[in-house]
């Protein structure tokens, strides 16, 4: 009988403790009630949204207009090889030796990242890396060098 009346306490005080948890995580919005992901990111300082990504008639659209910067994300002897006509060349793997070609860039310039294509995740990890590093309108052209050169394009090859 004894035994019986703790099991039933504890089993109260384990409801208590969940109720108690529940009004806890609620009234300070975290845990299952925080707000989700893409609401948080928007209220918080220093957070950085991604990057939009543009279509290949944006992207020629502002290749055109001549505005946007071009950064191929690919690697050199691929970016020797052929590349969107004046794009510059800072692969992923290369960012941090590349510091002197960023520091020479606004940060308001608009950017746009691109590598071979739809395969290829190296244009949303360095567009994520200079949006990090603060530069503010990084967009990425996620049909790459492959769609480009396939809507024959401007484009440059350097000679082997």
């Amino acid at each position: 009988m004894r035994f019986q009346q703790a099991l039933r306490e504890a089993f109260w005080l384990g409801i208590a403790a969940v109720f108690l948890g529940f009004v806890y995580t609620a009234s300070t919005e975290k845990g299952v009630f925080s707000r989700s992901f893409t609401e948080r990111k928007n209220d918080a300082p220093g957070t950085v949204s991604s990057p939009a990504m543009v279509s290949l008639d944006q992207a020629k659209t502002l290749f055109d207009g001549g505005d946007a910067l071009f950064i191929d994300a690919r690697h050199e002897f691929d970016y020797k090889l052929g590349h969107i006509r004046s794009a510059i060349n800072i692969p992923l793997n290369s960012l941090d030796t590349r510091q002197d070609v960023l520091s020479t860039i606004s940060k308001e310039r608009l950017i746009i990242v691109y590598c071979d294509g739809a395969e290829c995740n190296s244009s949303i990890e360095l567009s994520a890396k200079l949006s990090a590093f603060g530069f503010s309108n990084v967009k990425i052209f996620f049909g790459g060098w492959r769609e480009w050169e396939a809507a024959k394009f401007p484009l440059e090859r350097q000679p082997q």
